[in-house]
Order: C-alpha cells, then structure tokens, then sequence
C-alpha cells in the first residue's frame, strides 16, 4: 500500500502535484479545441467557397444553355443550303433550251433547278421545303458568249446577258456572277474562296457544288464537313474523290452530257467538217451548217479564256432551203445568193 503522508506539507506537495497535472489537462485540452475550431472555420470557408463556385457554375450552365437555345431558335428560323456552280467547267454548261431563250431560259433555269433541288433535299431533311436556298453561279460570261456564238447559240454577248439577268430576277437568292476575263481557274478560285468561307457558318445545312474535280484539292476537302457536302457529278470522278465519303447526284435536265473523250481522226488538211441542222429565228426555215469539229477541251478553254479564233477555226458555211449560201468566218458574214 502507498505510504500515507504524515505532515500537512507532505499532503499539499501531493494535491500541488495533482492540480499541475490538472492544469496541463486543461490545457491540452484547450490547445485541442482551438484547433479544432480552427479547423472548423477553414472548413466553413472552403464550403462556402465550393458553394459559391458551384452557383457560379449554375449560372453559366443556365446561360450557356440559354444561348444554346436562342442559337437554335434563330438558325431553325433561317437555314440555308448553298449552291455552287462553275458554268465554266466541263460538264456544267447549261442546256440549250434555256441559254437560246434569253431572258425566259434563264428564268425556265432558275425554276427547274429549284424543283431539283427541293426533290434531291426532301429525302435528308423534313424541313426541305423551307429551306432558304442560295445559288452562286460563276462564269466567264464574255468567253461563254463567244464560244456559244461559234456553235450559234447565240448571237452576242447581250444575249447572254439577258439569260443570265433572267435567272438573277426569277429568284432572289439565285446569283449569276461574271468573273471577267482573267487567268485559267477565275470560277474555280470562286467556287473554292465560297466553299471556305461559308462552311464556318453555323446557319448552313448542306451544300450542292458542281465543280472540277481539279479545283478541289485534299487540302480543301480536310476542311470541309464533308457530311454536309454533296457533288453534282457530270462525269465519272476520280478516285481520290471516290474514296472519300462524298455524297453525289446528277441533274441531268439542266446540264449538257459531256461528250466522251476518244480520239479524232485528222484528214492530211486538218480536222474533220462537222455538218449539222439550224432553226432560223427570224424565218423558220431550215439552214444545213458546215463548220470545222471542235474538241470538248478546246471549247472549255475558249469560254474559260474570251479567246477569239481566227478566220480559218471560226469558218462555217450556211445552206438555206432556196439554195442561199451564207459564209460566217466568225468576224463576218456574206450572202451568196
């Protein structure tokens, strides 16, 4: 057993002792709870913290999805899909039953490509029908009018101008662009500077592009949305077009068949007379043409390039149904009765 003190001293050393330890319980104590407390506030900081940011969070989720919204709103009040077409290339000269008819062929052509292109649209979208559609046609329209004068089409630029001014008046998203007489490409450079700019835009649903294969290099299509792009094919493409997921369609009443490439025989004079039948406007009756045969190649580059042939190139010769001759060398025309 533990020695009981015997003094009063002994007794108060003991319970100094014991009020030192109770003390330094105290303390510990005190020290716990200032830490604690302490870390409670850092607590209460951090939560209103997190607190804060997740209603910062909210409201920018609400805000984004509000724009998100009003974005929606506005593009599904003005969709639009986008046309382009280079009538300079091959294959994309348009029929003879609009580009004879001045004015009215035009606005026949701004109409029957409306109908084609409603009909090709209705099956990939249910709103088709209210689409905005927008038509940019490039041309060399001086070279086009002087090659469609050579085969007698037309008889002059003015012609041409009147078809073109019909198919602008017809419909007023539709546009006939004459990119002047310039270097090879003019159109195509056209056709590919549209194609970049309009893709960004977030109103665009599709785009229809009836073009040279040759002006739409890999390094164009790796930027495009491809999904949304669909070729208007006159000839077979190549295969890097073919390997890529390209949608394609043809429209074959609006443009001209391209003749399939295949070799000419040439007579030890030159090339080969190409006769054919000719409706006179102004009398009815029938002219029988004799005129030089022309490669397909060589009447692109003339529209493309407003070029005039010389004398020889350009010679025909008329033969009425009352024995009349006409000789046209493309600068002149005389009678021989």
């Amino acid at each position: 057993m533990a020695e009981v003190p015997a003094t009063y001293r002994e007794r108060l050393a003991q319970f100094r002792i014991l009020e030192e330890k109770r003390f330094e319980l105290i303390e510990e104590l005190l020290d716990k709870l200032e830490k604690c407390e302490a870390q409670l506030a850092q607590t209460k900081l951090d939560l209103e913290s997190e607190q804060n940011v997740r209603r910062t969070l909210q409201a920018e989720v609400v805000e984004a999805k509000e724009k998100e919204s009003a974005l929606s709103q506005r593009q599904a009040r003005r969709p639009f899909v986008l046309v382009l077409i280079d009538a300079d290339a091959d294959g994309f000269m348009f029929q003879d039953k609009y580009i004879t008819r001045r004015a009215q062929g035009g606005e026949s052509l701004a109409d029957e490509l409306l109908i084609r292109l409603r009909e090709y649209l209705r099956p990939l979208y249910d709103d088709a029908d209210s689409l905005d559609i927008l038509v940019r046609v490039y041309a060399n329209l001086e070279g086009m009018a002087n090659f469609l004068v050579r085969q007698d089409k037309v008889r002059n630029l003015g012609q041409l101008r009147a078809f073109a001014t019909g198919f602008c008046g017809r419909i007023s998203s539709f546009d006939w662009i004459d990119v002047g007489v310039g270097k090879e490409g003019g159109s195509g450079r056209k056709v590919r500077e549209n194609l970049s700019f309009y893709t960004s835009n977030t109103h665009l649903r599709h785009i229809l592009l009836a073009c040279s294969p040759t002006d739409l290099p890999p390094t164009l299509l790796s930027t495009l949305p491809l999904p949304k792009l669909t070729l208007l094919e006159s000839s077979p493409l190549p295969p890097s077009l073919i390997a890529l997921p390209l949608s394609t369609t043809r429209f074959p009443t609006l443009f001209i068949a391209p003749v399939p490439k295949s070799p000419r025989p040439r007579g030890r004079n030159g090339p080969q007379l190409q006769l054919t039948q000719q409706e006179d406007p102004e009398g009815g009756s029938t002219w029988l043409v004799i005129r030089p045969e022309r490669s397909k190649s060589q009447g692109a580059g003339l529209r493309r390039r407003g070029e005039s042939e010389d004398d020889n190139s350009s010679l025909s010769i008329s033969i009425g149904p009352d024995n009349t001759v006409s000789v046209d060398s493309g600068r002149r025309r005389r009678l021989v009765g």
